[in-house]
Parts: structure tokens; sequence; C-alpha cells
């Protein structure tokens, strides 16, 4: 299952240094692989990541567990702002 997730940011080089030392890990153990991550060019504090997961129960695992969740507002990820975006 392909889905593009948007949200906003503090700063991208802080998201990004929690992302790929400490999310990405975890994510690619449960099977999930990010396919392209990146923010708009004329706003830094939106993100758009691309992902795929074989199983949604991957998917909702991560959004419903609190300690990944606090994990990604120390991040700097405004967590209201997160939209899931399921692509065919």
């Amino acid at each position: 299952m392909n889905f593009l997730l948007t949200e906003r940011i503090a700063d991208y080089d802080r998201f990004n240094a929690w992302f790929e030392s400490e999310a990405l890990p975890k994510i690619e153990a449960a099977g999930g692989k990010v396919i392209l991550k990146g923010v708009q060019q004329d706003d830094e504090q939106q993100l758009h990541m691309v992902m795929s997961v074989g199983d949604p129960a991957v998917l909702e695992a991560f959004m419903s567990d609190p300690a990944f969740t606090a994990e990604r507002v120390a991040a700097g990820v405004d967590v209201e702002s997160t939209k899931l975006t399921f692509l065919k």
C-alpha cells in the first residue's frame, strides 16, 4: 500500500536528523519503505513523504503509538497537521 503523508514541521534539518537515525530504521524493520521525502521549495515547513507498507496494520500501529507520536512531536512535527492520502 502506497501513501502520501503531509505534515507541518518546525525545521527540516531537525526532523531529518531524527527521521534518518530513529524513525527510518523502525519503519524499515516493520517492512515499510520511504520512496520520496522532502519539503516544498516555497515552504520548508511543509513536509511531503511518499511511503509504502505491505500491511496497512503497520501504518496504523505507527500512527496510534503514543511513544512514536511523542518522538515525532519532539522532532518538531505538528501532529495535528498530519494528512494521509492513499494512492493506487
